[in-house]
């Protein structure tokens, strides 16, 4: 199958020449080995540096460069490059992402099953002396769906077994282009989020989301988000968008009712530990309450699969595969 690989950029002229040349070389390895197309699309985010005349200048017939007039985010340059891509499958990495030259053909093999919508692979960070992201373990507790904790997979398993994964990390994931574009792209509202709220709303389509081990990267996460906001605002950024996927997306009444409750507890008792991030994120998400109200109603008529049901999936499988749980 073609692939195409779309990398959103800004101000990421250092990045892209540190990282660029390794989607170059795995691009040019896939089409090698399977005779296959790809593509490589460069999306600039009106950062205003000299990025797309150094990516033109040096590879012009290789890359094809798209610049945003004015910023428009991730989520706004992640839809660009899919809307732009000519192939079904879409890798999508981020600037700072470095990736082995075999990574691609693992990824597409996922995409026999029709009713993949992405697979994510497995990630080191820059040194490879340490495992940063995995198949991502997600679990509800306390009203809340979590997605921080990573598995692997043990030895001996069969590395051809459907490993799932609760959501396709935006930095290093392939995904079908018309899935992802009929369903929305991104949701900007969750922005900071974006990857884990479009997985969710993937699996209650009736999709699913695999992990495959094969396909490997290296990542120091956030070296373009550091540059833009403080640690501070990622954090609470963060947690609003967390806050709203659940207001999108959660429709479930006693899960739902158990999300409600964590909210009123944190808000009654989270003066006693200070916890203003937590205030500035719900009280700053309540303002786009007209939007969520909208944006759940489309949600609730499009989703086939029920909030329990994505929980039992997930939580079978932990029970029963070759897995081992990481950071």
């Amino acid at each position: 199958m073609n692939v195409s690989i779309v990398i959103p950029t800004w101000r990421g002229r250092h990045l892209l020449e540190a990282y660029l040349p390794s989607a170059i070389a795995a691009s040019d390895y896939y089409q090698r080995k399977n005779g296959a197309s790809t593509e490589i699309i460069i999306v600039e985010d009106a950062g205003g540096d000299d990025t797309v005349s150094w990516v033109r200048s040096n590879f012009g017939r290789r890359v094809t460069v798209i610049e945003h007039a004015e910023n428009q985010g991730f989520c706004g340059a992640c839809q660009t490059g899919f809307e732009h891509a000519r192939f079904p499958l879409v890798l999508l990495l981020n600037n700072d992402v470095r990736i082995e030259q075999n990574c691609i053909l693992p990824f597409v093999r996922h995409f026999e099953d029709a009713k993949v919508f992405a697979v994510t692979g497995k990630m080191f960070n820059q040194k490879g002396d340490m495992f940063c992201n995995g198949g991502k373990v997600g679990r509800f507790r306390r009203g809340m769906w979590t997605s921080y904790q990573n598995y692997d997979v043990l030895p001996p398993a069969e590395l051809d077994s459907s490993y799932l994964s609760f959501a396709a990390i935006g930095a290093f994931s392939m995904y079908d282009r018309d899935k992802f574009l009929g369903i929305g792209g991104f949701e900007p509202l969750v922005s900071m989020y974006e990857d884990v709220e479009i997985s969710y709303r993937a699996w209650k389509r009736g999709w699913v989301i695999k992990y495959e081990p094969r396909s490997v990267a290296y990542h120091d996460a956030s070296q373009s988000m550091k540059r833009r906001f403080t640690r501070r605002s990622l954090d609470k950024l963060s947690l609003r968008s967390r806050i709203l996927m659940h207001w999108l997306l959660l429709h479930d009444r006693s899960m739902f009712g158990m999300h409600a409750a964590s909210m009123a507890g944190r808000l009654l008792a989270g003066w006693l530990w200070l916890d203003w991030p937590f205030y500035w994120a719900f009280v700053t998400g309540l303002k786009n309450i007209a939007e969520v109200r909208s944006k759940r109603d489309q949600n609730r008529k499009t989703a086939v699969r029920p909030d329990r049901e994505v929980l039992r999936l997930l939580n079978k499988f932990y029970r029963t595969a070759p897995i081992t749980k990481g950071p």
